[in-house]
């Protein structure tokens, strides 16, 4: 098991993935589930049992949960099966289990997605920052190991 950065090649196929190459993943994967979500809510918008609009209290606790949902099914299955979602494949990164740098199973993608999620349900900049704190702290791990990642026992590799 790596014990430290120097476990790692300084280039190539699986060294540690740049936090830059991480963030435009997260970008990709982000806007793309953005682009299922607005037509979630397009079809949220109107309740299909009286054509009548929602009331917003209402579409922002269903776009809340399909939110959650969405990155759950799209990380979590992409992860477990082929160790990377299509943002991390644009950038030509994966995620690895940390003890034989084989793709994730599927708990640890359920753990390494469902611990933002689950922040992620928390109200205004609160939730934002706790986020941000979970995937930040990988600028500061010698091994560029997020919180989500620690608690998954998973790491971030280039492919090329």
């Amino acid at each position: 098991m790596p014990t430290g950065p120097d476990s790692f090649p300084a280039s190539g196929a699986n060294s540690l993935a740049s936090i830059a190459r991480r963030a435009v993943a997260r970008a990709v994967d982000w806007a793309l589930l953005g682009l299922a979500l607005a037509g979630v809510a397009f079809v949220l918008s109107l309740d299909p049992l009286n054509g009548e609009p929602v009331s917003p209290g209402a579409r922002a606790v269903a776009l809340a949960l399909s939110w959650a949902l969405m990155n759950v099914v799209y990380e979590g299955v992409l992860t477990t099966w082929r160790g990377r979602t299509l943002g991390k494949a644009a950038v030509g990164i994966r995620v690895a289990r940390l003890v034989d740098g084989r793709s994730p199973l599927w708990w640890q993608s359920g753990m390494r997605v469902g611990v933002p999620v689950v922040v992620e349900v928390v109200p205004g900049l609160l939730g934002a920052f706790a986020v941000g704190v979970i995937y930040w702290a990988a600028a500061w791990d010698p091994m560029r190991r997020g919180l989500h990642d620690r608690a998954a026992g998973t790491v971030v590799v280039n492919v090329r």
